[in-house]
């Protein structure tokens, strides 16, 4: 009825004209009735108050709500919980007169009731409205902003797949012709390698990045040890040139999810993409500290300027010389918030970049 009936009536303009009513008779028996039978200016300012005041707030509601970017069937709401209030406070006031109204008695008293009670009840319900009507503003965007994660976790998981596939063919092919290509091409092949490992991370953080935006996460106990273990041995298999130093005790769990391991693959990643890995030192260190499980990536490489340790945690930042994605180091302190840890950067004591990782212990 509201989306029938909203097109045609301006609630907005009925609950201002309906304020300027209770206003308009609150001011005339005020000093048609109360003003000349009160004694002092004190009570007579406060029967003013109270015969204007809530009619006041109908009429400035009202006014607001026609200002607003409410609906024309949000507005019909709020017209409808307003004179629902004031129909109700309305049929209290003649309840409470209805043997006087019966016997034909029509008191200014009762005047003064059905306005100051009805404009209560008016108010009220235009308050009631206006919030019902943002609590069902506020479920469609839910529900609009749910569609639309979900699509875009779709279009990721699509391009994931399609773009991973033709990207491995690329890759499959480039190592087919690498012992056919002449000196001369040797550069533009690892051009190609190149740039083709950069689309894949960019499909592997993007779609890391939209699972962390789930509404509801389930976290439990992953092994922390486990998770380094096998990220240190995958950078020691792809750079066998980069020399890891790793003390990573077994028996470390964080309360975390599958995620995690994209979180220091990143870190690690990170140092060797930026660096010249024949001459790099990667020191990796975990160890429990009481509630949090710390974990220390530290690189011997030419580090990050102090005055950027802050910003490379932001969405899209890139160093001068840096071909990635911008999503990497923001992946990174994204998980680590997800998680409930935090993730800080500082110099490592070889001049590089230092990563420490507070993630929450589990027991």
């Amino acid at each position: 009825m509201g989306g029938y009936f909203g097109d045609r009536i301006d609630g907005s303009e009925l609950v201002a004209a309906l304020g300027l009513v209770f206003v308009v008779a609150g001011v005339s028996l005020w000093s048609q009735s109360v003003l000349p039978t009160t004694a002092s200016i004190q009570a007579a300012l406060y029967e003013l108050v109270l015969h204007v005041l809530f009619g006041g707030v109908v009429l400035v509601l009202g006014v607001h709500i026609e200002r607003s970017e409410l609906a024309s069937d949000e507005r019909f709401t709020v017209m409808v919980w307003c004179f629902s209030g004031f129909l109700f406070f309305f049929a209290l006031a003649v309840w409470s007169e209805l043997g006087s109204l019966l016997a034909g008695e029509f008191t200014a008293a009762f005047a003064s009731q059905v306005v100051t009670l009805g404009s209560m009840g008016g108010a009220f319900g235009v308050i009631a409205g206006v919030n019902h009507g943002r609590s069902e503003r506020n479920r469609r965007l839910a529900e609009r902003n749910e569609d639309q994660r979900e699509t875009l976790v779709l279009l990721t998981r699509l391009l994931r797949h399609d773009i991973r596939n033709d990207m491995m063919a690329i890759n499959g092919h480039a190592d087919i012709v690498a012992d056919h290509v002449d000196p001369e091409g040797e550069s533009s092949l690892e051009v190609i390698q190149r740039r083709s490992d950069a689309i894949v991370r960019l499909l592997r953080d993007t779609d890391t990045l939209v699972e962390t935006l789930g509404a509801e996460r389930e976290f439990e106990r992953v092994d922390l040890s486990t998770v380094l273990d096998d990220e240190l041995a995958s950078i020691a298999d792809s750079h066998p040139e980069v020399d890891i130093d790793a003390d990573v005790p077994d028996g470390l769990w964080v309360v975390a999810d599958g995620l995690v391991h994209q979180l220091f693959s990143n870190l690690l990643g990170n140092a060797v993409a930026h660096n010249d890995a024949e001459s790099l030192t990667v020191r990796v260190e975990a160890e429990r500290n009481g509630t949090t499980v710390e974990t220390v990536v530290a690189d011997s490489g030419v580090g990050i300027p102090e005055v950027r340790r802050e910003e490379v945690f932001e969405l899209g930042e890139q160093g001068e010389a840096s071909n990635g994605d911008g999503l990497g180091l923001y992946l990174v302190s994204r998980l680590a918030d997800v998680y409930g840890g935090e993730v800080t950067l500082d110099e490592s004591p070889e001049g590089g970049a230092r990563f420490r990782v507070e993630l929450p212990a589990a027991d």
